[in-house]
This record gives structure tokens, sequence and C-alpha cells, in this order.
């Protein structure tokens, strides 16, 4: 009888194998081919961009930094792999390890956020999960997924690491990319000014984020990746020193900060901006020409 019981299992657990795998490689496939935002974009940062410049981070990155525009300033191919999503240290940190798996890229700008050193809600280590389809891609991102609790999950199955995306691997339209614009997603219209307050951030440092930022820039100075922390402009600003602690921490570490959170051609100035937080179409081609002839005179 136990013998028997034992067969069933062994048999159960083969099939589940069988099945996952399959199902498993048609859900890449789809992932890989698909044209919505998150699927486009972590897939193409991870698997196939090799450009000299990179810029990372969140949803601001996404919307703010026109790849076009830097490559004609700087003369260096550049792609934007940020992603939206309140995306945080847990999974730029990942995102990077992959990277580096690949290639060396020249030159990292990074829009850093509160997001990545302080314990700020609605985007902890569960960030990291997006980085699910490229489990065992590198020591970097295995850590990452550690962190979030579900690496092993991960590891037995691979369709649940696709499960989160199913959705838009069926529709495969949400939020649809442009390929051509180098993973910028450039926001059309302007903001309505009614009842816009700054964004505050009253939260506590997180050592393990900043522990985490701190091993972003020592992977950076070690494959000899010119790493350069930025922020880009806010429609309303607080009246608190947002900024210190990166400003500090590229001091500390000799790497170049460039601030433009309380930029005047842009603060207060309702045409460049699609949200309070977000530059439109217009704004980021201006940011960006600023920034890049900014790093060009460098």
């Amino acid at each position: 009888m136990m013998k028997k019981i034992l067969l069933h299992i062994l048999v159960v657990a083969c099939l589940f194998f069988i099945i996952d795998r399959a199902l498993g490689f048609g859900l890449k496939i789809l992932y890989t081919q698909s044209n919505a935002t998150d699927e486009y974009k972590i897939s193409y940062s991870n698997e196939t961009t090799r450009d000299s410049i990179l810029f990372f981070g969140s949803s601001r990155t996404l919307h703010h930094y026109v790849p076009h525009i830097f490559e004609k300033e700087l003369g260096k191919s550049c792609y934007n792999v940020a992603d939206w999503g309140i995306k945080n240290i847990y999974y730029h940190y990942g995102l990077l390890g992959n990277i580096l798996k690949r290639y060396t890229p020249q030159a990292i700008i990074f829009e850093i956020h509160p997001c990545d050193w302080l314990a700020t809600p609605y985007s902890g280590v569960e960030r990291a999960t997006s980085l699910a389809p490229y489990c065992g891609m590198s020591e970097a991102c295995d850590e990452m997924l550690k962190l979030s609790g579900n690496y092993w999950a991960y590891k037995l199955s691979i369709v649940r690491r696709f499960t989160g995306s199913i959705p838009n691997l069926i529709t495969g339209k949400l939020g649809s990319m442009n390929r051509n614009l180098k993973g910028w997603k450039p926001m059309d219209g302007m903001m309505d000014t009614t009842g816009v307050k700054a964004e505050e951030y009253p939260f506590p440092v997180d050592q393990e984020r900043v522990a985490l930022l701190e091993r972003f820039i020592t992977d950076c100075k070690s494959n000899h990746i010119k790493l350069v922390l930025a922020v880009s402009p806010m429609y309303v600003c607080s009246k608190q020193d947002v900024f210190k602690f990166p400003r500090e921490l590229a001091e500390q570490h000799n790497i170049l900060f460039i601030d433009h959170y309380r930029d005047s051609t842009f603060v207060g100035h309702q045409e460049y901006f699609y949200d309070f937080g977000h530059l439109n179409r217009k704004g980021a081609e201006l940011f960006s020409t600023k920034l890049s002839q900014e790093l060009s005179s460098i």
C-alpha cells in the first residue's frame, strides 16, 4: 500500500513538473514578445539592452529621461531601463545584477527616490518580485527574490514566475510601448493644479535599503561604471531638505549628484507637468536637454 501511495505521489510530481515546464515555456515566449509596459521594459532591460548609458529608477525616470536627446548630446547609445509601479532599490539592485551578467555599461544615471532609502508604504521588498521571470539569472536577483520570500516558489514553478503578468500577456496591449523611444514613455497632457500639495516623506530611514544603495554604488565602482545620482523636477516641492541623504551619500562615495528637484525652470510651471510629480512630453524633453548638456560638460 505504501509503495502504491509513493508511486502515485511520484506520478503526480512528474506530471506537475512536465505541465509546469510546458506552460512556463509558453508564458516565457509571450512575455518576451509582449508590448505591455511592464513586460516589455523588464524583458528588454534584462535580456537585450547593451547600450553604453542606462537610466535607472521608477516612474519619474520612465517618463522624464529621453534617450535620443542624451544620445545626440553625449554621442553614446542610451536606454531607459526604468519601470513604473514605485520600483525601488530592491528592484534596481536585482536588475543591475542581471545586466552585469551580460555586459558592463559605461555609465548609469540613477534617478534616486525617497523609496530607495526610506521605509515608505506601498514600496517595500515586494517590488523585487517583478524580477520573478529572471529567477536564477544572477546572485543579486536571487538575493532580492529571497528577501521577498518568493524565491523557492519561483524555483519550484516556472508558471508561478509569470502569474502576475498573465492579464497583460493575454491582452498584450495594456500600456503599450513605442519601441523606437528606447524605453522612454512620454506623457501627453497638462496637469490640473487644483488642490496640489507638496509630497512629504515622514518615514524612517530603512537601513536595509541604505545598505543596498551602498552596494549598488560599490558594484558600479568595481565594474568601472560611471554612476551619477540625479533628481528631476517636481511641480511643487517640500520645505524639507528631502534629498539631503543621497547628496551626502554621493559626497561620501565621491560620485556626482545632480539635483533639479527645485529647478525654477520647472517648479510651478503647469505647462511642463502631466501631474504634480511627472513631467509631460514637453517637460521631459526640456529636462533631458538640460541634464544632457550638464553631463556633456563634465
